[in-house]
């Protein structure tokens, strides 16, 4: 995590480029925050939500509301990237909140939480600024929200301290395209990405659908999309190289607690499964005492197959993103193979016993 720390979010030119929408903005400036009710709506981002949402009804206005108030409260401070890095995301938020200072990411993370928590989708870009990518600390952080059926950008360390702070505020892809590259293309929000190589059948991005889509995926789902799309950019940035890489990092990770969930799945199954086999065979033991009817004793090992199918499956999805070093499948998988055989044998045996008359019964449970 310290190469976020190396990389992130300084910008060498913040002269404002980008003259974005200011919808409702004068409906907006007339309504301060008291400095009385400041001190108990400040302390979290929930409370911060809740207040705008009760001046404003417009989702407009509300997003207006928190972006002016974490551009004017929060200071940038590029020391901060050391201290909010280990943080995950609800604590960063905090320490954002009561520090009042952050980097870009910091700007980005809250704005978006807040617009979250006002029910207006937002997500959080990353990406480099061109005037600054021959720095080593180029990388930047900004925001994506849904608001009038359509995405906007908005960038609220860009705005922050300046008198008119509204330059980055709902801007348009097009507005923010030569000032802003999102390392993912699909948060350029143009139907044909700048530097994305589209195949022949395909010159048209959606990106609409693309997002709803992406939004709707899990975690390794979208670190993947954003692999497979990253793969199409023609680009020899190195900043975009080692986000391409951190990416993958992020793949990894989950790809393999995903296969630690998979093996501990199918040992549970495998431990289930043999459980209700020693029950089976104990209770054979004790020559089916007490009395079960014949249907009971015949679906004691019925379970157990179907347990054995869902091991195997687990193990078979192990090692399909990453490879697996880690954990023996094999052995794993002999194991399940063992039980499933010595089940079979048991079952060999009760077509017999429960098709035999009483003195052939007492006969096979010598054998």
């Amino acid at each position: 995590m310290k190469l976020l720390a190396l990389i992130w979010c300084i910008m060498l030119a913040l002269v404002p480029i980008v003259h974005a929408q200011s919808l409702n903005a004068d409906s907006v400036v007339t309504k301060q925050i008291t400095a009385e009710k400041r001190v108990m709506i400040d302390e979290s981002a929930a409370s911060l939500a809740i207040y705008f949402q009760s001046l404003y009804k417009n989702k407009i206005d509300q997003l207006q509301a928190a972006y002016n108030w974490v551009a004017s409260h929060i200071k940038y401070d590029y020391d901060s990237s050391y201290y909010f890095n280990t943080l995950d995301h609800e604590a960063k938020i905090t320490a954002t909140l009561r520090r009042r200072k952050g980097v870009c990411e910091n700007f980005a993370v809250l704005f978006a939480d807040l617009a979250a928590r006002m029910n207006i989708p937002s997500f959080v870009i990353h990406g480099y600024a061109p005037a600054a990518a021959t720095g080593k600390n180029a990388a930047h952080s900004w925001c994506a929200v849904y608001v009038n059926n359509d995405w906007y950008l908005c960038d609220p360390t860009w705005d922050a301290g300046l008198p008119a702070g509204n330059n980055y505020f709902l801007g348009t892809a097009s507005q923010y395209i030569s000032s802003h590259i999102p390392f993912d293309p699909i948060w350029q929000l143009m139907e044909k990405p700048v530097g994305y190589k589209r195949a022949k059948n395909n010159t048209i991005f959606n990106y609409k659908d693309s997002i709803a889509n992406f939004l709707k995926s899990d975690s390794l789902q979208q670190y993947m999309a954003i692999d497979r799309r990253m793969k199409q950019m023609n680009t020899d940035k190195e900043l975009f190289r080692v986000w391409q890489s951190y990416n993958r990092m992020h793949i990894v990770i989950i790809a393999e607690e995903d296969n630690m969930n998979l093996y501990n799945a199918a040992v549970a199954d495998l431990n289930n499964a043999t459980a209700l086999f020693n029950e089976f065979v104990e209770y054979r033991n004790n020559k089916f005492f007490p009395a079960k009817t014949d249907k009971e004793i015949e679906k004691m090992l019925d379970p157990i197959n179907a347990m054995v199918a869902h091991a195997k499956d687990k193990i078979n999805k192990i090692g399909l993103i990453v490879e697996n070093f880690q954990y023996n499948t094999s052995a794993l998988q002999s194991k399940l193979d063992n039980l499933l055989k010595r089940s079979e044998e048991q079952k060999l045996f009760l077509k017999k016993y429960l098709t035999a008359n009483i003195t052939e019964r007492e006969q096979l449970m010598y054998r």
